[in-house]
């Protein structure tokens, strides 16, 4: 009975959000005004965009399991990237794409564990979406095909990503460089609102896992899933961009070339809330949790960050 209520609930989730979709289809909400005015005369910022700014962030973090073991107390960690993307359609659209890109957004952990520092993030990634009002894909056939569908259609592709000690030391941790990852997506939301999705990826991925043995020499693990990986991912923010957040998990059935085939697991989520602006220039406050599993792993690995984001908007 489980088993059958499981994909049933899966269809009324994305049921429920293709109706939601067909409200939002024609209808772009205008934004409210980037600039106020208060009865003094004085202009400020009421509006920011999350995906279009420079940010700067510190916190503390908590690092359990992996292979350091867990940490006594919390250490620091920083984070700094460059987050670009399109404006909304323009009136009278018929196809938009929706373009999302992270460039060099890192985050880099001094204090990782006993075996020293770390690093998390990505030199690019970026999230594509294909918007039609018409809700149609078309097929270059003759005559030609239109057919009708109830996601959009999209690509993410991120380039450079790395997780783990930023300098492996003999018996220590390992490094993970992600050649390139690409997954083709449907977006069940299909909101034509900045920064909101609902999508099932597909993938495939290589990448290379460094790490050191006891007596110093370098040990290379080359991993390759062939469109073998399963992403799920939502994320959604305001329309005055003062809160933000999402969640991603994603399961990878991969060849390693140390172990063989195997599974790896990864769950991201993150929330951002701006309470106040300096000099308008807003002042977050931000949460990010990772929980990662792999066979390369003696234990899985959960991080927890919490601190202060600083941004410089670019609109």
């Amino acid at each position: 009975m489980r088993a059958r209520a499981a994909p049933f609930g899966l269809l009324l989730l994305f049921a429920s959000a293709d109706r939601a979709a067909a409200a939002d289809a024609d209808v772009v909400r205008p934004l409210p005004p980037v600039w106020l005015t208060d009865a003094r005369g004085a202009r400020f910022r009421g509006r920011f965009d999350p995906g279009e700014r420079l940010i700067l962030g510190a916190g503390a973090e908590m690092l359990a399991g992996g292979v350091s073991g867990l940490t006594a107390a919390p250490g620091l960690a920083i984070e700094f990237g460059l987050l670009l993307r399109d404006e909304r359609p323009a009136p009278g659209w018929d196809v938009h794409w929706k373009r999302n890109h992270e460039i060099a957004q890192l985050r880099l952990h001094p204090a990782a564990g006993a075996r020293g520092a770390a690093i998390e993030g990505a030199l690019y990634r970026g999230i594509f979406l294909r918007q039609s009002r018409e809700g149609t894909l078309t097929l270059p056939v003759t005559p030609p095909l239109a057919l009708p569908l109830p996601f959009d259609v999209g690509l993410r592709v991120t380039v450079g990503r790395v997780h783990g000690a930023l300098s492996p030391e003999p018996g220590g941790p390992p490094i993970d460089a992600g050649v390139f990852d690409g997954e083709v997506l449907a977006d069940f939301w299909r909101s034509r609102q900045p920064g909101r999705w609902l999508t099932v990826g597909i993938g495939g991925r290589y990448e290379v896992g460094l790490r050191r043995d006891d007596a110093g020499g370098l040990l290379r693990d080359h991993r390759v899933s062939p469109m073998s990986t399963l992403a799920l991912a939502f994320h959604s923010e305001r329309a005055d961009g003062l809160a933000a957040g999402g969640v991603r998990a994603e399961a990878s059935h991969r060849w390693s070339s140390v172990r063989g085939w195997e599974l790896a697991t990864r769950v991201d989520g993150d929330v951002e809330v701006t309470p106040l602006a300096a000099n308008d220039r807003p002042v977050a406050l931000f949460a990010v949790v990772t929980a990662y599993s792999a066979p390369d792993l003696p234990r899985p690995e959960l991080r927890a960050m919490a601190g202060i984001r600083l941004s410089q908007p670019l609109r």
